[in-house]
């Protein structure tokens, strides 16, 4: 996503004017998903189950004894809206006042949002489970695991915790293991198609680079508008930026005060 707009400040009597294009790495990252799993929603809606969707399916009911059945089923947990919930309300208790405000807040919207279109999407794609009347299409579990994966690692880098390349990448494989397991445990339970999975992992992903986005930009926001209080600099936005009559926020004093013009009146006329 790119925003235009121009920045005008004021040096000594010459007013300084310079357009600035911002370009937000979270919403170019947010277009993408959203646009794969658009096209990949419509994909689903006029298609049957895939052979990889059946494949899938015969390979993991055909492996339903091995002795780590009972791990896999298991996993779904890290996808449960309830679970998540109590968990994520218990981990904001340990933050500070500033992170925990814009750690509610990204949640309520990835999570919240991302349950509603996701239900949404079911609706609208009609596709049933496997093994079940009910809808399918995307996977709610997965949708909430890539959601609070992507979110907590949001936070831990925004925070300082991962700065280094090889907690970076160790941290990224760790999430992409707890939700490729999320996927696993509801295909091998039969609750959900390969393509339902996909379709989860896709769509939690837009909503919480979405999210984190509205947090980045709510930010930048804010700190325009410090800075144009305390007099530095003022940003002007929209089809304001293009006047060339648009001027700083900080008039110099002679403008602010009122100028006395000697009168044009006659006083003999009032007589």
């Amino acid at each position: 996503m790119v925003a235009y707009g121009a920045v005008i400040s004021e040096r000594g009597n010459a007013i300084v004017k310079r357009r600035t294009i911002q370009v937000s790495p979270w919403g170019a990252v947010t277009l993408v998903f959203l646009v794969v799993y658009l096209c990949f929603a419509t994909l689903v809606t006029f298609s049957a189950p895939f052979s990889v969707d059946r494949a899938a399916r015969d390979f993991f009911q055909g492996n339903q004894d091995i002795t780590a059945g009972w791990v896999i089923r298991g996993w779904a947990i890290f996808g449960s809206w309830e679970f998540l919930t109590v968990m994520l309300i218990l981990v904001s208790l340990a933050l500070s006042r500033g992170i925990k405000r814009d750690f509610l807040l990204f949640f309520l919207l990835a999570l919240g949002g991302g349950g509603a279109l996701g239900q949404l999407s079911k609706v609208v794609v009609g596709r049933l489970r496997p093994g079940d009347p009910r809808l399918g299409f995307p996977s709610g579990h997965t949708l909430a695991a890539m959601v609070t994966v992507s979110g907590l690692l949001y936070f831990a880098y925004r925070g300082g915790l991962l700065r280094r390349p090889l907690g970076v990448a160790g941290s990224a494989a760790g999430g992409v293991f707890i939700v490729l397991g999320v996927g696993i445990s509801r295909m091998y339970t039969d609750s959900h198609w390969l393509t339902d999975v996909v379709g989860g992992i896709l769509l939690g992903g837009a909503v919480a680079t979405g999210a984190a986005l509205t947090l980045e930009r709510r930010q930048v926001d804010f700190g325009e508008l410090s800075r144009a209080v305390h007099g530095s600099e003022f940003i002007v936005q929209g089809p304001a930026a293009a006047n060339p009559e648009s001027r700083s926020m900080n008039p110099e004093p002679s403008t602010m005060t009122p100028k006395h013009e000697p009168s044009t009146l006659n006083p003999k006329r009032l007589d």
